[in-house]
């Protein structure tokens, strides 16, 4: 994967929509093409792109919504009609436009964490995965904060933070979709979470 570049802070002040500045920095990441190169190869084409399906899992933890699958198909669906068509979330078939399904989606979503899934599970996030992780925390950094502190956190404030290295990391709980079990985005969470140095302070 290309190093990412970074939006600047004009155009994250600048910018007209959530949905305009979620594409700047996915773009800048250079994260959807290198998953898409990483997925091509045989099999009916895909709907929806990989770049698209970012769009979606951005927009809904935007709008502080979980990122369940059927909660990315609502926030694409209900996108205007022009980006709609833009994002390929509609497409024209021979019997007429064709509205982006789950399944789709569902199908999308699986070939992408196949590719960034380790051969044999360990518990830890494969390379892949951290590669892609870090291309789009890196491209949502504008440049002129980028040095400006080594203590760094993910999450929605901008003040920062320190922590003590430990050997034993501990995990907030992730959220259950309805009914029990772990979203898929909930699991990745996890894995990502367990190769972290401290998530959050030992009680």
């Amino acid at each position: 994967m290309t190093t990412p570049s970074s939006i600047s802070s004009a155009e994250i002040v600048g910018a007209a929509s959530p949905l305009r500045l979620i594409e700047e920095v996915i773009d800048a990441s250079g994260a959807a093409a290198a998953l898409e190169a990483r997925i091509a190869g045989g099999g009916r084409p895909l709907q929806l792109k990989v770049r698209t399906l970012l769009v979606g899992i951005c927009l809904a933890l935007s709008d502080h919504r979980p990122a369940h699958l059927t909660r990315i198909h609502e926030a694409l669906v209900k996108l205007s009609d022009d980006d709609r068509h833009r994002l390929g979330v509609v497409v024209t078939w021979r019997g007429g436009p064709h509205l982006l399904t789950y399944r789709q989606l569902e199908r999308t979503f699986r070939l992408v964490t196949t590719a960034l899934s380790k051969d044999v599970a360990d518990g830890r996030p494969s390379a892949q995965l951290r590669e892609v992780v870090d291309s789009l925390v890196e491209a949502s950094i504008p440049e002129r904060w980028k040095d400006t502190s080594g203590s760094l956190a993910v999450d929605w404030s901008d003040i920062e933070s320190h922590f003590r290295r430990t050997e034993k990391v501990a995990c907030a709980p992730m959220p259950r979709r309805r009914g029990g079990g772990a979203s898929p985005i909930s699991r990745a969470l996890r894995t990502s979470c367990s190769s972290a140095t401290s998530c959050r302070s030992p009680r």
